[in-house]
């Protein structure tokens, strides 16, 4: 047998083991490929989907905010009023207390007068 004739056969017989261990090994990392790329699909529609979750919650949260706002602003327009009332409470309440001391002082003249009368009255009158 020449070296060509060997070196042939090696090719055809030998090398083709390697040929077939070179196959196996393409089909696993096409295999190992595809479910790479699966998972990748897979990932990609779970961000798209925390993403609209995301602006769900966002949108939400917007709303929500407006509305806590509107509320704040409203309780700031009743404290204004009920601070405007205070203050004109307060500056009725100086002429208020002068109006009850002078008909307190008109009560206690009355009173003593109904009394000196009747004292008077009183001493008037037969046993």
């Amino acid at each position: 047998m020449s070296a060509a004739e060997g070196r042939s056969r090696c090719r055809r017989g030998g090398g083709g083991e390697a040929v077939l261990r070179a196959r196996a090994e393409a089909a696993g990392y096409r295999r190992l490929l595809r479910a790479r790329a699966a998972e990748v699909e897979a990932l990609r529609g779970a961000v798209g989907a925390l993403h609209r979750q995301l602006e769900g919650l966002r949108d939400r949260r917007s709303g929500e905010l407006a509305k806590y706002q509107e509320r704040v602003a409203e309780l700031e327009r009743e404290i204004g009023a009920a601070e405007a009332e205070m203050a004109r409470c307060l500056r009725e309440y100086p002429t208020l207390l002068r109006l009850r001391m002078a008909l307190e002082a008109e009560i206690a003249a009355y009173r003593e007068m109904l009394e000196s009368e009747e004292l008077r009255l009183g001493g008037l009158a037969p046993p």
